[in-house]
């Protein structure tokens, strides 16, 4: 029977996965010492991924199956983020899987040190069963330490070390009540936003160095599709990313330092939607809007503003000059 007060409300986007999807929840149902639900939300799947939950719904009463229209990833979430009932929320994506022990591992940590979000650690897999000694996805955390979310920014964004990846998250629901956080729907890079929110609302932050969650290396995934539209969006959602970056940077709030943390990420997600623009939307008409909006919105001056090393000032200077013979 599911409880009405579970420890942990796991929240699944499902978008044609059904190859893996099994894999995936049995992976979060088998997670022992942790009463839990999985919210999963079909998002307009049109392969058997609807059926497929609603099988394992019938047989687990700890799976709520949510049917919605195709909406994306953030919807989905929030949709998650509405329903669930738990002490904690956890995410996972519905090609990825989970080691056992992941999840009390982290609420037992989070529970121990009064936590507002413990950030877990992870590995890459092709193909289950994974690794038997997988290699972290990160080294440089602030192991061992409890610091709140400014701080959490400043130690790791430095080092192109922070944990945006959602499913990486383990953050307690009252934080996200009480801030009113949602993803922005309708961006892909959602989950660097996400991560921006949760760092400047949570006073406390701590982490667990072991790898417990598998990322699915999956070639189906919206970042590696070749089609125009699929590229425009990821130019698109890097516009608002560094956007996001450079409004929190800007905030007269914002303590000096972590400004300008802001303003660097700001300058290497630049870099990544110069290589978007470049590399992969080769049809002019297309990025003409995206460097217009760039160089129109003063990026470029917020890229020299953040800007560290010499590196990053031609990153900058690079920018200006590609976007302004594209926006032409």
């Amino acid at each position: 029977m599911a409880s009405l007060c579970p420890n942990v409300s796991v929240i699944v986007p499902v978008y044609n996965c059904e190859a893996w999807l099994e894999a995936l929840l049995r992976s979060v149902l088998d997670q022992q010492g942790v009463d839990l639900e999985v919210i999963a939300i079909c998002d307009g799947a049109t392969d058997d991924s609807l059926a497929m939950l609603e099988t394992m719904a019938a047989a687990d009463a700890r799976i709520r199956v949510v049917a919605q229209e195709n909406r994306g990833v953030s919807a989905s979430r929030n949709v998650g983020l509405t329903l669930a009932r738990g002490e904690w929320i956890a995410f996972a994506d519905g090609d990825d899987w989970m080691k056992p022990g992941a999840l009390r591992t982290w609420i037992e940590h989070g529970r121990q040190h009064r936590l507002d979000v413990v950030i877990g650690n992870g590995f890459s897999f092709e193909d289950l069963p994974p690794p038997a000694d997988p290699r972290p996805m990160y080294e440089g955390q602030p192991w061992g330490d409890i610091c709140d979310g400014t701080a959490w920014l400043k130690r790791t964004v430095p080092n192109d070390d922070w944990v945006v990846c959602v499913w990486l998250q383990c953050v307690r629901r009252d934080v996200v009540v009480r801030h009113g956080l949602r993803f922005e729907e309708g961006v892909v890079h959602e989950d660097i936003i996400w991560a921006l929110q949760l760092g400047l609302h949570a006073q406390r932050v701590g982490f667990v160095r072991e790898p417990l969650y598998g990322y699915r290396r999956n070639p189906e995934s919206i970042t590696n599709s070749p089609s125009p539209a699929a590229v425009a969006r990821r130019a698109a959602g890097y516009l608002r990313v560094i956007d996001a970056l450079v409004t929190a940077a800007l905030d007269p709030q914002t303590d000096r330092s972590l400004s300008r943390i802001l303003l660097r990420q700001a300058n290497r997600e630049s870099g990544h939607l110069l290589h978007v623009l470049r590399k992969r939307l080769t049809d002019d008409e297309l990025r003409k809007p995206f460097a217009r909006q760039f160089l129109q919105s003063g990026y470029v001056r917020a890229m020299l503003k953040g800007a560290t090393n010499a590196s990053e000032v031609w990153r900058a200077l690079r920018c200006w000059r590609v976007y302004s013979r594209f926006a032409a």
